[in-house]
């Protein structure tokens, strides 16, 4: 704060004394408080030249004493452009290196007698990169400033009076009738140790010099010098000297100026053109040489620095404008602009100082007087300012109306503290600021122009003060009230595409993304909807169904497009999985999803994937197929049509050989066969079964789709293998041949057989065989047929209501080729599945009768489904063909009810597994197990199927996967342990029978017929010794399940060893099918009566024998043709009746065998 103390010394406080009558006593002066609260005096800042000094005091004087504020004179600033830069707020406005600008707040406001027009250059740079700090120039200080050439008032006279020389004109100097020289100091008198060398000032101006050689074509005034400077010539090197005396420099008058040469080259143009005999040099100090020698000089008005010399200006021809901005300086320099600057702020923070500032106007001579006054007296630059002040009323013109208020300002009543729109009685009125919220408007009456603040009206407003006009209300805002300070954003919902309005426009029928939208295309539907209206005026807000996703804004042009003016964050889609077409988009088909992927990959209409067409991306053009693999369509060749030719020659030609295997009774390895069979038959009745399951309209991940799709081959899905690239791209065609493939296979058969009679009679077919075969092939394909049947049936719904086929998507229900599907599917369930079902149903009620009435050709007829299970549980075939339409059936009602489904096939399955592990139908006791374990992974597949009725993420999605994944692997291991049993059965000829059997097949080592028949036969004579009430009381202490299995075992008995029809009441309680039933026909003599023939105890020992898992014993290995007689062990130590062995060791029994065997 060095500077506060420069100035309390240059200007002592008159603390206490007033210069004005009835000024403002200091307590009731205010200070200036910005916007942050801060409060200090206001800052008069001074250059640091007398003139300003002494107006700058002037003007303090009355800021303080008749406007009320505390006031302080700050600087002193070097030159004017140092103001400037002090109004700006700048630290160190003096310092030209680092200024210290960019300062928030300046505490300088005011700056008298700035010389403005020397530096516009810095003014404009000021305006442009401050431009919210930068001061205002508020006018004419009323006078300008004037640099000239002067001399001394008493040279002046002298010239006058002696010789009659006019000096004060510049033709007075002309040698040709005048001797100027002669009344100044010569130039030898002058010290040269006083002068600046020319080579340090503005001689050495190589483009004034050009400007000075051009104008006046002294050619020996200057020089070029080594460098190429053109240079002035400068004899001594101090002095440079014209024309006119420059071969005689005693006749040469002395000029000095200041700097490095203030108006050099004006001074040189002036003196060559018009011969006058001078001297220029500049002075070290030039405030002082001029006062001891007698020269011409270099000097300014208003200033105080030769007043004391009272110099008079040497006259010259008047401002040419063109000359000068040419360069020619012959004529009288401009005169130059006087003004004031204030701060920006200053209107805000002291309107009426500004006002103030603004009339303040003093003539030359006033200012003038003023400095001869102080340097005469001697006194400061206030007491001279006052003594001005006191003899000078007019100064008062210059304070502002109190009711005359500048724009930004309005008038307001003091003692109602408001604003007020009328200055009719002024006595408490003054100016203020206008608050936010108004606006300065200009008011005209009878005392002339002034200001008042005003409202804004409806539809502006104003956040600031001081405003000369309220803002309207920006695009996307509004304001219904007066007076308001700022405009409110439009609601959701609402929009304004017009500024200044009161009221926000309502959507026609939508929504807004947010607050504040600007037009009426950011009107748009809600999340959820989309705008179905063909242009923007009217909306047509349509809620998105199922498979559209549907942002806030979305309109239809943008999911066609797939683009948006507001951004692609605003554009509609179509989810993958779904479909829809160009002409109808909101109209959204549901995508049967394939293998790989999806068909349809979402996004815009009429998009899908590989090539695929038609609606919902069903179907692959002309000459293609659908490539599940790859997930687009291949073009059909030439190897898969012939590929197709040669399977359905493979196909029946492998029915005639399965009549062969099947019905054959002259083989070596009947019991493999049987177990080969089984095991295929189970491998193939468990992946249609998974088959089925993968039909179900349940979203599963896409590793399990692929198995799903493969697994669809059993289910005669041809599609899978290019069957488009011979049955054409029909779908209903496709179903047609479909359909036609089971009574095509009939009907083959059937040709077969008939065409067998022209063959000799060894190849020639049996009626009995023929039909198992049929019926074994119907079986074999019941879950398959029963699936091809209900697909018409199964229509699932698209998300526009139109309901499609779920296995033949591009068919639309209800239409006619729907119809004509729907016609070739009921007859198949009808006469295929219903009626198969009923023949079958019919046997399994009637087979026993069948069995015990001698009719074996007819049970031999249903030996498809009675051979493979227990002969006591020989009606299980029939609950496995209802398996396969009981899993198709929900699947077919309730397509788009992926839970009924799931719950539908879980409850078929645990029924038909509840059933199994009760009955234990399989001969094959592994078979059993292996059947009740893929039953239970079928069950828990569908269960973890159920995961995925919901929408699934994180954590949760990954333990689904994982479930899925890891029962299907446990399905494929048993279904792998079936192969491994089909391969063993056709490697070891005893697998099924015979003394090396294989463990793993039956669980368990069986004891030896011997044995058994020795163990039964001592059982037998036990029992017939008990009376029948002993036998009675003995049975009666057994539990109903032992009760069960004694009956089992009589019925067993009866059938299979005794064959008596003694026992009526076993088999009326345990029903059973007898092994003779299945055995071949009886030779042409028959036996004699009661003696069993050598064909038929074989035949009926094999089938005994093979419901405890055991083949017979012969060196054929279970051969069952009637040359292999099975020959009976002789009975060691047959026991009489009621006694025991007598000189051998009793045979161990049947329990203990068969417990040893285990272990």
């Amino acid at each position: 704060m060095a500077w506060l103390v420069l100035v309390a010394v240059l200007f002592p406080s008159q603390a206490g004394a007033s210069c004005l009558p009835e000024a403002i006593d200091i307590a009731e002066r205010k200070y200036l408080t910005n916007l942050y609260g801060e409060s200090y005096p206001m800052g008069v800042y001074v250059g640091n030249w007398d003139a300003s000094f002494l107006t700058s005091h002037l003007l303090k004087i009355i800021v303080e004493e008749r406007m009320g504020f505390h006031a302080e004179v700050t600087g002193p600033g070097p030159d004017t452009l140092s103001c400037f830069y002090a109004l700006l707020g700048c630290k160190a406005p003096g310092n030209s290196s680092d200024r210290g600008c960019g300062q928030p707040v300046t505490y300088n406001h005011i700056n008298l007698e700035a010389w403005s027009e020397g530096y516009q250059n810095e003014w404009k740079l000021i305006q442009s990169r401050y431009a919210s700090m930068a001061p205002v120039d508020v006018g004419s200080m009323g006078y300008e400033g004037v640099s000239s050439h002067f001399i001394r008032q008493s040279v002046r006279r002298q010239a006058y009076h002696e010789g009659g020389t006019v000096l004060d004109f510049y033709r007075g100097w002309n040698m040709s009738w005048s001797q100027p020289s002669k009344y100044f100091d010569d130039l030898a008198s002058i010290s040269r140790s006083l002068l600046v060398p020319c080579a340090q000032t503005r001689f050495m101006s190589t483009e004034a010099n050009q400007i000075y050689l051009r104008i006046t074509g002294d050619e020996a005034g200057v020089e070029t010098l080594p460098d190429g400077t053109l240079a002035a010539v400068c004899p001594d090197d101090y002095f440079w000297l014209s024309p006119t005396c420059r071969d005689d420099s005693t006749r040469c008058v002395p000029y000095v100026t200041g700097g490095t040469g203030w108006g050099v080259d004006d001074i040189m143009q002036k003196v060559t053109s018009y011969d006058m005999p001078v001297a220029i040099g500049v002075a070290r100090s030039w405030s002082t040489l001029p006062r001891d020698v007698n020269m011409l000089f270099y000097w300014w008005v208003p200033d105080t620095t030769f007043l004391d010399l009272d110099p008079v200006e040497i006259v010259f021809p008047p401002y040419d404008f063109r000359a000068y901005t040419s360069g020619d300086k012959r004529t009288v320099a401009a005169s130059t602009a006087i003004t004031k600057i204030v701060s920006q702020d200053l209107v805000t923070l002291a309107p009426s100082v500004e006002d103030l500032v603004r009339n303040l106007r003093l003539g030359r001579n006033d200012v003038m007087n003023m400095l001869k006054d102080m340097q005469d007296t001697g006194d400061s630059y206030a007491t001279v300012a006052c003594r001005w002040l006191q003899s000078n009323p007019s100064w008062q013109d210059w304070l502002p109306d109190r009711t005359k208020c500048s724009p930004g300002f309005g008038l307001y009543d003091t003692t109602q503290a408001a604003f007020t729109g009328t200055r009719a009685d002024p006595t408490f009125l003054e100016c203020r600021a206008c608050v936010s919220g108004r606006y300065s408007a200009q008011l005209h009456d009878a005392a002339g122009i002034t200001h008042v603040c005003e409202f804004c009206a409806p539809g502006t407003s104003q956040a600031s003060g001081a405003a000369l006009q309220c803002e309207p209300c920006e695009l996307g805002k509004s304001q219904n009230n007066s007076g308001s300070q700022a405009c409110n954003r439009c609601k959701i919902g609402e929009y304004q595409d017009e500024p200044g309005s009161s009221t926000c426009k309502v959507c026609p029928g939508g929504t807004t993304l947010g607050l504040g939208s600007l037009s009426l295309e950011d009107c748009g539907c809600p999340r959820g909807f989309i705008d179905a209206s063909a242009s923007t005026t009217n909306l047509s807000c349509v809620e998105c169904g199922e498979g559209l996703d549907c942002p806030a804004l979305a309109t239809l042009r943008g999911l066609v497009s797939g683009s948006s003016d507001l951004g692609p964050e605003f554009v509609a889609s179509i989810l993958p999985g779904f479909y829809s077409n160009m002409a109808e988009p909101l109209d959204l088909y549901r995508c049967v999803e394939a293998a790989a992927g999806t068909r349809c990959p979402g996004g815009i209409p009429a998009t899908c994937t590989g090539l695929l067409n038609n609606t919902a991306c069903t179907d692959c053009p002309s000459g293609r197929h659908w490539d599940r693999s790859e997930g687009q369509c291949q073009e059909c060749t030439p190897w898969q049509q012939l590929g197709w030719v040669l399977a359905v020659a493979v196909m029946l030609s492998g029915l005639v050989m399965v009549y062969y295997m099947m019905t054959a009774q002259s083989t070596a390895k009947a019991s493999v066969l049987f177990t080969t069979t089984c095991a295929f038959g189970m491998t193939i009745s468990s992946l249609q079964s998974v088959g089925i399951i993968g039909t179900m309209t349940v979203q599963v991940p896409e590793a399990m789709k692929a198995i799903y799709a493969f697994l669809q081959v059993f289910l005669l899905d041809f599609d899978n293998f290019a069957f488009s690239c011979v049955a054409g791209g029909s779908a209903s065609t496709r179903y047609i041949v479909s359909v036609l493939v089971f009574p095509g296979a009939v009907g083959w058969l059937v040709c077969c057989y008939y065409i067998s009679k022209l063959s000799p009679k060894k190849l020639r077919w049996e009626a009995a065989k023929a039909k198992s075969t049929i019926g074994a092939l119907l079986q074999l394909s019941f879950s398959t047929m029963s699936t091809i049947s209900m697909a018409p049936m199964m229509c699932f719904s698209h998300p526009n209501g139109v309901f499609s086929l779920l296995k033949y998507p591009s068919i639309t229900c209800g239409t006619e080729d729907h119809t004509v599907m729907l016609i070739f599917g009921v007859l198949l369930l009808l006469l295929g599945v219903m009626g198969f079902l009923a023949a079958c149903t019919y046997a399994v009620i009637v087979v026993p009768r069948w069995s015990r009435d001698g009719q074996h050709a007819n049970v031999k007829a249903f030996r498809f489904l009675l051979f493979r299970f227990r002969l006591d549980s020989w009606w299980f075939g029939l609950l496995l063909l209802l398996r396969g339409p009981l899993m198709s059936l929900p699947i077919a009602l309730a397509t788009d009810y992926p839970p009924i489904q799931v719950m539908c096939v879980m409850l078929v399955f645990l029924v038909v597994l509840i059933i199994q592990s009760n009955s234990w139908p399989w001969k094959v006791p592994l078979l059993n197990v292996l059947d009740c374990f893929i039953g239970f992974c079928i069950t828990m597949l569908v269960a973890a199927n159920s995961f995925y009725l919901g929408a699934l993420e994180g954590s949760m999605k990954d333990f689904a996967d994982a479930a899925g994944s890891v029962i299907m692997g446990m399905m494929g291991a048993a279904v792998a342990l079936l192969f491994v049993m089909t391969v063993c059965a056709l490697t070891f000829r005893a697998a099924l029978g015979g003394q090396k059997e294989l463990i793993a097949f039956n669980l368990q080592r069986t004891p030896a017929p011997s044995l058994v028949a020795e163990t039964l036969q001592s059982m037998s004579a036990k029992i017939a010794e008990m009376d029948r009430a002993g036998l009675a009381r003995a049975l009666s202490a057994l539990g109903v399940y032992d009760n069960k299995l004694l009956l089992a075992s009589v019925s067993l008995l009866d059938t299979e060893v005794v064959q008596s029809d003694a026992d009526q009441t076993a088999k009326r309680f345990c029903f059973r099918i007898s092994s003779a039933s299945f055995g071949p026909p009886p030779a042409q003599n028959p036996p004699a009566k009661n003696v069993p023939s050598a064909t038929e105890a074989t035949e009926a020992e094999t089938a005994k024998e093979a419901e405890v898992g055991q083949s017979p014993k012969s060196p054929s290995e279970g051969d069952l043709s009637p040359s292999n007689v099975r020959t009976e062990e002789p009975m060691a130590n047959a026991a009489e009746p009621g006694g025991v062995s007598g000189s051998r060791k009793e045979p161990r029994s049947l329990c203990e065998d068969t417990q040893q065997a285990y272990i």
